[in-house]
């Protein structure tokens, strides 16, 4: 991001253009065309690719430009998942899927490539921020409204050992 100073000098960018633009030009052939649904998602799908990394440069951060980047990869994958819809229904020829599949996959290495650069050691990336565990925050607001220090058990908790969150929402060591 440090050598782009708006989103189009972005490779990453270029590239989610073309692709886009040459789904959208595919999907206007027949039979493709008549399938408006399909259409209609690949084409926004594959949109949202280059939209997203558009996005996420214009907020300012990199911790937020990251973020967009994640969004990136589910439209990527989005996409990918609607030309296989098309391969199936007949709508591509091998090739051609094939072609426009590993365009997708070379645009996701590179955005991966790119979020990397961003958030190894030294990249710049100090915009994160870590977010507390429930059990932190309810510890915190019990000691703030009783004045009591948390238990000895969870003490320790809370100065040797991590808790992870699950999908769930409940923690676990």
């Amino acid at each position: 991001m440090a050598g782009a100073k708006r989103f189009t000098d972005l490779i990453i960018w270029q590239k989610a253009r073309i692709w886009s633009k040459t789904i959208f030009w595919r999907a206007k052939k027949e039979p493709f065309c008549r399938d408006l649904k399909l259409v209609a998602q690949i084409n926004d799908s594959s949109e949202s690719v280059m939209a997203n990394i558009a996005e996420g440069f214009g907020r300012g951060t990199q911790a937020q430009f990251v973020i967009f980047l994640g969004y990136v990869l589910g439209s990527l994958d989005e996409t990918q998942s609607h030309l296989c819809a098309a391969y199936d229904r007949e709508y591509l020829p091998r090739q051609e899927f094939g072609d426009l599949f590993q365009q997708g996959t070379e645009i996701r290495k590179m955005t991966i490539s790119f979020v990397r650069s961003m958030v190894l050691a030294g990249s710049g990336a100090r915009d994160f921020k870590k977010v507390k565990s429930w059990t932190d925050e309810v510890w915190e607001t019990y000691e703030r409204i009783t004045g009591k220090p948390r238990p000895e058990f969870f003490q320790k908790l809370k100065n040797n050992q991590e808790l992870v969150h699950d999908a769930g929402g409940s923690d676990r060591r």
